[in-house]
C-alpha cells in the first residue's frame, strides 16, 4: 500500500521530468503481520493451539460444512490429534517375473472436531476498513502432525485494499486536479 506523488509530471504539451515526487507507504497493523507470517507455513499443533488462544477476540472457527465451532473445544481438538498408520504389501514370483506392490494409508483421528476454517478479523493497513479473512487449515500427516493455514483468496483482498486506498486518495484530494492510476509507472 503506497502511493507516490509526481509533483512535476507535466503535461504533453509541457512535459516536466518528474524530478520531484513523495511517497506514502501505509503501514501495516500488527495483527495482519502476525497473520501474514503464518500464511502457508507448518505449525506444530502447540504453536497453533497457542496462537489461536492469543488472538481469540479476533478470530471464529468453522468445521468443513461451515458450522460455527467453539473456540476452546477447537484449540483442544488441535491439541489433540492421533495419527494412525497401516500398510499393506503383497509380492508375487514367477519364473520370468515377478510383482510387488506396497500399498499405505495415513490418516488422522479426533473425537473432537477439527477446525477446516479459521476466520480473522482485523485492520489490515492503518486507516484502511477491518476486514475478515478466510484462512483454510489443513493437516500435514507425519510423525509429528503439522498444521498449515492458508488465506483464501489472499489476492483478492489486496486488490480490495488497493482499491479502497485509492477510493481514499482521491478523496482526500478532491477538487485538485490530480490524477490517480492504480499500477507501476516509470518516468
Amino acid at each position: 500500500m503506497t502511493a507516490k506523488v509526481f509533483f512535476d509530471l507535466g503535461t504533453v504539451e509541457f512535459p516536466g521530468h518528474a524530478d520531484f515526487t513523495a511517497r506514502l507507504n501505509l503501514p501495516k497493523t500488527a495483527a495482519f503481520e502476525e497473520l501474514l507470517g503464518k500464511n502457508g507455513r507448518a505449525l506444530d499443533q502447540k504453536e497453533l493451539a497457542e496462537w489461536l488462544e492469543d488472538w481469540a477476540p479476533q478470530l471464529k472457527v468453522t468445521s468443513e460444512t461451515g458450522e460455527p465451532l467453539n473456540l476452546a473445544a477447537a484449540v483442544g481438538a488441535v491439541r489433540r490429534i492421533t495419527i494412525g498408520a497401516k500398510s499393506e504389501s503383497s509380492s508375487e514370483e514367477r519364473t520370468f517375473g515377478g510383482r510387488r506392490s506396497v500399498m499405505s494409508e495415513v490418516e488422522a483421528q479426533n473425537k473432537d472436531t477439527l477446525p477446516a476454517f479459521v476466520e480473522f478479523t482485523c485492520e489490515p493497513y492503518h486507516g484502511l476498513q477491518e476486514r475478515t479473512f478466510r484462512l483454510r487449515v489443513s493437516l500435514i500427516t507425519s510423525e509429528k502432525p503439522r498444521l498449515v493455514m492458508r488465506i483464501v483468496r489472499l489476492e483478492h483482498h489486496q486488490e480490495e485494499m488497493a482499491k479502497e486506498f485509492r477510493e481514499h486518495l482521491e478523496h482526500a484530494l478532491d477538487g485538485n486536479l490530480v490524477d490517480t492510476f492504480v499500477g507501476k509507472f516509470q518516468a
